[in-house]
């Protein structure tokens, strides 16, 4: 098909389109299919789109072939269809295109109208080739793409991972310009494989992958062309993709296998540590600090310490494994490494952990996160360190994980995890701010200002060093609770937040120590908790 959208002016670097005009409509976004029946995760991530403020469906083309179908030996299918037996669906199930536009929008990707449609974007699903449909869309051509070699086969997305146990799975949008020009790479993320069952980690993998159309459109649209220069980096050849091999699959059965025996015969449990030093280098070693194990029953984590009158006490979350959910408890500390019995200072019917704590004009208070109300509630101490009070609830109708409060100015900022439907909760960093801990928090304008799932999560309270401002973050992957990436942030305002990371925190050599994933300091008492496998039978290890 030959080039058909009137040739557009090009940025000051005179690589990429230049469109001023882009923010004063919605942007005209053209689907181009192999097939009207795609996968439900796509059909989704496009009604997200149809009915957003900055975007619309100009027309649907649909190919004459049908959905591409890769050549499945009996054993892949096999396998796939136990995995989703066990495990669920994945979102791959086939949904139909049409609904989306009216019949007037229907057209054949051979029709001469789409020439006069002035698209900004071309999204292409399926096997249709690039090559006929450059010059349709001043924006480029746009598909989903997958994995380090940001493949673009919908099918094999996350497979390779589960097989080869990769700690994580990369997904965005691939945009291909034509005339020459390198494709470039958008909204880039990064999510846990779950390397057990590849229908699950899809699951999660596409649940989130499906908000990102609609994200960097509303990027595209608000900031034109800088954002295509800006925002997206230069792709990689596409790497070859392939349905894995019958050895593959055997070795991918073994390791379920395994993990089904570690299930059985150990209990994973997190565990409590603390000392007091006049610095803290957080180097992941726990060699120094007291240890306070909790009985076999539950586990104690995400420890958050202050100081009064002299006393030292550790506020964390205790959950005992018949609960189903977890309270909070505290337990006095001191410089000999003797502690008090731990006592329940908060419950609720729902789950709680994070046991934030925060001073604000000489009121103490605590967020814990309730993630499962669907609240981000502030309670009040009333007789420290026992009774608590709610004070207000911050944000309601939201799911939203580890919320962690800073004072910056004359702004307060909150930093919290939350996650599209059907997604992990550990991968996207959302930012919302108020004038005052109690006022009325927003969202940022370029939520979720972070989509990664090996630095995003709060880990602690920020903190500042040498004139430099450091959010901890979670290693979510392999593991949960893998370990710490410190964060430096670098920009934080009401247009753009931007972190770096400047080193990780991660358990140290010896002692069956497999995870950390909070740290807190208060005064010269610094605080951390532990991930450790029990066995069944000898104890810890």
């Amino acid at each position: 098909m030959a080039a058909v959208a009137p040739a557009p002016a090009f940025s000051a670097s005179g690589i990429y389109p230049a469109f001023p005009g882009l923010a004063r409509r919605k942007l005209r976004v053209g689907v181009f299919a192999d097939g009207a029946r795609q996968p439900r995760w796509i059909v989704e991530a496009l009604a997200k789109v149809a009915s957003s403020e900055f975007a619309e469906l100009s027309v649907l083309c649909v190919g004459n072939s049908g959905p591409s179908r890769l050549a499945a030996s009996s054993l892949w299918s096999a396998y796939r269809g136990l995995d989703r037996w066990l495990f669920g669906t994945d979102g791959s199930e086939l949904r139909d295109l049409e609904p989306l536009v009216p019949a007037s929008r229907r057209m054949a990707i051979d029709d001469a109208r789409i020439r006069e449609m002035r698209l900004d974007v071309a999204f292409a699903l399926g096997g249709l080739d690039n090559a006929d449909l450059e010059g349709l869309a001043r924006c480029g051509v746009w598909r989903f793409c997958f994995g380090e070699g940001q493949g673009t086969c919908e099918a094999l997305a996350g497979v390779r991972e589960v097989i080869d146990a990769a700690p994580v799975t990369a997904s965005g949008i691939r945009i291909h310009f034509g005339r020459g020009l390198p494709d470039r790479i958008a909204y880039r993320s990064w999510a846990r494989t779950l390397p057990f069952s590849i229908a699950r980690s899809r699951g999660n993998l596409l649940a989130k992958t499906s908000e990102f159309m609609a994200r960097a459109l509303r990027e595209l649209h608000a900031s034109g062309w800088s954002w295509l220069e800006h925002g997206t980096v230069t792709a990689t050849p596409a790497a070859e993709e392939r349905l894995p091999a019958g050895a593959e699959l055997a070795r991918l059965g073994a390791r379920v296998a395994r993990r089904a025996a570690e299930k059985v015969l150990t209990v994973e449990q997190w565990s409590l540590a603390y000392r007091f030093a006049a610095t803290e280098p957080w180097s992941g070693s726990l060699d120094g600090f007291f240890r306070l194990t909790p009985p076999p029953d539950r586990f104690w984590a995400d420890p958050f310490p202050i100081q009064r009158n002299g006393r030292s006490y550790i506020f964390f979350e205790e959950l005992p494994f018949g609960a189903g959910k977890a309270h909070i408890s505290v337990v006095e500390v001191d410089r000999d490494g003797k502690a008090s019995e731990p006592r329940r200072v908060l419950e609720r019917d729902h789950h709680l952990s994070y046991p934030f704590l925060v001073e604000d004009q000489g009121e103490l208070y605590m967020i814990p996160e309730s993630a499962l109300n669907h609240t981000v509630e502030i309670h009040r101490c009333v007789e420290f360190p026992h009774k608590w009070r709610r004070e207000r609830v911050l944000l309601d109708g939201v799911f939203c994980a580890d919320a962690t409060v800073h004072r910056a100015g004359d702004r307060w900022w909150m930093f919290a995890n939350a996650a599209a439907d059907g997604a992990e909760i550990h991968d996207e960093l959302h930012l919302f701010s108020a004038d005052r801990l109690l006022g009325d928090w927003k969202p940022h304008r370029r939520n979720p200002v972070k989509s990664d799932v090996r630095g995003a999560r709060p880990a602690g309270a920020l903190f500042s060093e040498g004139g430099e401002l450091y959010r901890p973050a979670q290693i979510c992957a392999p593991i949960y609770g893998s370990g710490i990436a410190l964060q430096r942030v670098t920009r934080l305002d009401a247009e753009d937040y931007a972190e770096e990371e400047v080193r990780r925190i991660v358990p140290g050599t010896g002692a069956g120590v497999l995870g950390i994933h909070t740290i807190n300091r208060a005064g010269d008492l610094s605080v951390t908790d532990a991930f450790m496998r029990r066995s069944r039978i000898r104890g810890p290890r």
